[in-house]
This record gives structure tokens, sequence and C-alpha cells, in this order.
């Protein structure tokens, strides 16, 4: 099989192959120095479980995910549908307002569908959020994700979404954050409004401690 190192984020390195005579991704967490051996494996075990898990509960919940194809704990690795296609953190400086707004949109309505079904993405940032060729949006890296979230969890995704825009789109921010939670609110409707009050108590938090 012959790999090609695709991206390289914080926590694990991408690599493209192919298997079938598809492309596919193998997300690989690799070993962290700074961490007790111990710990450090237990931690990517769980997080590669989590993800492969999260990742199909979340097509299930009507968000696009690539497809998990299998998984080896003992590796800590991923292999999934590989999306050809750029981060919407790539791609916002280089879009007509119009489209970023509608872009936007659709990102805040697949939070709302996990947060409807009481997930949260847990780093739900511009890197995160795929653009295909058919400018399908899509979202990746699910390794924080959780079950059962309480609205104090689904604030703090909100909140993670206002910060993401504030420090790496500053000048877009307001017109790519208006667009996001009312994409949000359109899918949800008034059940909302909890989530949306709680991002808005955990931002005064950050200020005064």
């Amino acid at each position: 099989m012959r790999l090609e190192k695709w991206a390289m984020g914080a926590e694990s390195t991408i690599f493209k192959t192919e298997q079938w005579g598809y492309p596919i991704v193998l997300k690989w967490r690799p070993q962290k120095p700074y961490l007790l051996k111990d710990i450090d494996e237990l931690l990517k075990k769980t997080r590669t479980n989590r993800e492969c898990k999260m990742l199909t509960h979340a097509r299930a919940l009507g968000v696009s995910t690539p497809t998990v194809h299998w998984t080896d704990l003992e590796n800590y690795t991923i292999a999934m549908d590989f999306i050809e296609g750029r981060q919407l953190k790539q791609l916002a400086s280089t879009l007509p307002e119009s489209r970023l707004r509608e872009i936007c949109f659709e990102f805040g309505q697949s939070v709302a569908r996990m947060h409807r079904g009481n997930v949260v993405h847990g780093d739900p940032t511009t890197s995160n959020v795929l653009i295909d060729t058919k400018s399908r949006l899509w979202m990746v890296d699910f390794g924080l994700a959780e079950w059962n979230a309480t609205t104090e969890m689904k604030g703090v995704d909100l909140h993670l979404i206002r910060r993401a825009l504030e420090t790496t789109h500053w000048d877009q921010q307001e017109v790519m954050l208006t667009a996001t939670l009312e994409g949000y609110v359109n899918l949800l409707g008034s059940e909302a409004e909890p989530a949306l009050s709680r991002m808005d108590v955990i931002r005064e938090r950050g200020r005064y401690h």
C-alpha cells in the first residue's frame, strides 16, 4: 500500500492511499513524547475509537461525514473516504460574501443536527469543515466529539465557533458568525435558545476569570 502524506495536525497525521481502487485516507495518531506512554496510548485508543463511532453516528443524524471503512485500534488508525476539497479556513477569504454566507448557514445547520441528536463536535472550527469539488460541505475530525450532550456542552461548541472565527477570520467574523447562527436557529427554532444563551454566559465567564 503506497502512502502519501496529505496533512499533519496537532493530534494526527493524514495519509492518502487507495483501497479496492478507490482513494481513501488513513488518519493515524502518533506518539506524543511529552506524555507518559500508558496515558498517551489510552488517549489515542479512546479518541480513535470515539472518532470512528461519532463519524458514523453523525452521518445517521444527517451530517455529511466521511464513511469509515475500518479501524485499527492497536495502531490508532482510521481508514475513511478521501474528500477532495479544501478547508473552509483556506477558502473563506477567496469567496464572494453571498457564497460565504451560504456555506456558513449550512455549517450552522450541520452543528444543529448534531445538537438536536445530543451530540457535540468538540472542535467545530473552520479547519474541520471541508468544501468538496462539487461545493458540498463535510464535517471532519470527531476525535473530541461526545454523546449525551448537555446544554453546557452545546454552548461550549457554539462558543468555540465564535472564538475560532474571531481569531482566524477576524475580518469576516461578523458575516460568518451571523450566517452560522442563522443556520443553527433555522433548523432548531426555539430549541436553539438554551444553547445560544449558554454561549453568551460562557463568553462572559471568560472575560471575568
